[in-house]
């Protein structure tokens, strides 16, 4: 993607050094503008974007765009819109695919919503989501037990879903077959260590979506944050080391019934995900240690939990 331009200090730091009357009295350097969004095109008809801190993605089909994410608020989405209009000539956006329910990723959904639109979401989440969409023109909500696929002009797109929680208790991804693309939402975070603290997240479970994801064959990887890469695999194999370890160490240290001080005490002795800041790490590591079991898996502590109750 392109880069915001950045404001060289240079002059204005020469101005300074002459002294305090120079800087007073010289102009203000003239600030480039920063651009509200960056936009790059990897393969023919398809487009993925940096909207905010969001990565958003739409595919011409052809008979219609596919859109990946919608964005974190309504102006992203507005530019997001704008952008997928200009890049396809207007063609009109027919499904929507949410990688997750977080605000972060999907706040943007009302900007797109017409009758004529089909979402696919994670199948835990449709009924709430077709319920609170049901308006005036309410869209089509097709939630995703496991995995379908979407044949839309000469492509087809493989949408799937965890088995169960992973990074969140809604998880979906995107594989566009043709291009051996795949849209990971925040199951895989290029070039830095996952985040561990939404309540609902299951390590066992989320290994076992990366694992799914192998075996796509996915040469390319975009995630919903962060740089997409060519490199799928290894950042996907790069995920499931640190879930690995980070799951063996919490599961010894549940075993002892060590205190928390004490766990995080030895995350940074024993070097687990070692390459995560040690804050980070800390945080990643109590969070799910607050809610782990014997037998590996996590107790749910958000939605997913709330809605088990109902």
């Amino acid at each position: 993607m392109n880069r915001p331009s950045t404001a060289s200090l240079a002059a204005f730091a020469l101005v300074l050094a002459a002294g305090p009357a120079a800087a007073m009295e010289a102009p203000k350097p003239k600030v480039p503008e920063v651009p509200p969004f960056e936009v790059a095109q990897p393969y023919p008809n398809l487009w993925y974007g940096r909207f905010g801190a969001t990565n958003c993605s739409w595919i011409d089909t052809g008979d219609g765009v596919l859109v990946i994410d919608t964005g974190a608020n309504a102006v992203d989405a507005k530019n997001l819109k704008a952008e997928i209009a200009r890049t396809t000539k207007n063609k009109p956006v027919k499904w929507i695919a949410m990688t997750d329910m977080h605000a972060d990723s999907n706040n943007g959904l009302p900007t797109f919503l017409t009758a004529d639109v089909t979402i696919f979401a994670n199948a835990r989440a449709a009924g709430t989501l077709a319920t609170s969409l049901a308006k005036a023109q309410p869209p089509t909500v097709i939630g995703v037990g496991d995995r379908i696929v979407l044949a839309a002009g000469k492509r087809a797109f493989e949408i799937g879903v965890p088995a169960g929680n992973a990074h969140t208790a809604y998880d979906l991804y995107v594989f566009d077959a043709s291009t051996r693309t795949v849209f990971v939402g925040d199951l895989v975070t290029p070039d830095h260590c996952p985040l561990l603290s939404d309540p609902d997240s299951d390590l066992k479970g989320w290994i076992a979506a990366l694992d799914r994801l192998d075996t796509l064959g996915a040469q390319g990887l975009v995630p919903t944050h962060l740089n997409p890469t060519p490199a799928g695999a290894p950042e996907i194999e790069r995920t499931r080391r640190y879930l690995t370890s980070m799951l063996a160490f919490l599961v010894e240290e549940k075993k002892q019934n060590a205190p928390e001080a004490r766990v995080s005490g030895e995350l940074v002795a024993q070097k687990v995900g070692d390459y995560c800041p040690r804050e980070m790490n800390a945080i990643n590591a109590l969070s799910v240690y607050r809610r782990l079991l014997s037998d590996g898996t996590t107790r749910p502590g958000g939605a997913a939990a709330k809605a088990a109750t109902k």
